[in-house]
């Protein structure tokens, strides 16, 4: 259910390699979605404040904050501030879903290439290392890629909430802006083997989106914020619990 994009065809909607939303689809989508709000001004306005986020595991929050429609902006017309929304979640069809690969990103400092990204709504929300089933370590390398990525063009990692590191046997998954084999977790599922679908399952649309609104958090201890994601065993608790209730 995601649309491919060729890295040429990302890089035309990025409008350079220090680019990372797909700036015309997410003004389009953004009007849409809340079109007794913004006006073409006020939509401006509000994507350059997604794209002048603190370059942070703060930003990376309050990016979050801005999928979840938990950001507002001024209208005049109202007199007060009203939230935006910038992903339909009750109605996965009113949005647009993106995956591309060779996500090249060069920033002041030097560039990186991301290997498969997913994007909703012109926003980056995933981001995927895939490594060679031939490499024992392929996991560990990259973890490595993807917290070398953190250092050295963080900017690539403002955007993306989850992350993904595979090598056609095994599938981790965990949440950007703590990457560490602790908070490396295995995608579990019945059919053993069966790698393609296990992808498919992990990407299916309603289930990432699910994982956006509600399963990734963001917390402070000891003064430092820290950001985790629910595991497959204990989303599945929530849901059941919320159902009886």
């Amino acid at each position: 259910g995601w649309t491919y994009l060729s890295p040429d065809d990302a890089l035309m909607q990025r409008g350079s390699e220090s680019g990372m939303v797909f700036r015309t689809l997410l003004k389009i989508r953004l009007l849409a979605l809340n079109p007794d709000i913004l006006d073409d001004e006020l939509v401006d306005r509000f994507i350059k404040r997604i794209e002048t986020a603190k370059v942070s595991i703060e930003g990376n929050q309050v990016i979050l904050q801005f999928l979840k429609g938990e950001q507002n902006v001024f209208v005049p017309s109202e007199k007060r501030e009203l939230a935006v929304r910038l992903i339909d979640f009750e109605n996965p069809d009113n949005n647009d879903f993106h995956v591309t690969d060779e996500w090249r990103f060069t920033n002041d400092k030097g560039g990186n290439r991301a290997d498969v990204v997913f994007l909703i709504n012109g926003i980056p929300v995933i981001i995927v290392e895939t490594k060679s089933a031939k490499k024992q370590e392929g996991i560990s390398e990259g973890i490595t890629q993807l917290r070398r990525y953190e250092a050295e063009t963080p900017e690539l990692m403002l955007f993306p909430q989850i992350f993904d590191v595979t090598h056609l046997l095994d599938f981790f998954y965990g949440v950007t802006w703590n990457i560490t084999r602790k908070n490396l977790f295995n995608w579990k599922e019945v059919e053993k083997g069966n790698f393609e679908q296990k992808a498919k399952r992990f990407f299916d649309r309603e289930r990432v989106l699910r994982l956006l609104k509600d399963y990734i958090v963001f917390t402070k201890k000891d003064d430092e914020l820290t950001k985790i994601i629910l595991r497959q065993h204990q989303a599945r608790a929530v849901e059941k619990v919320v159902e009886r209730a």
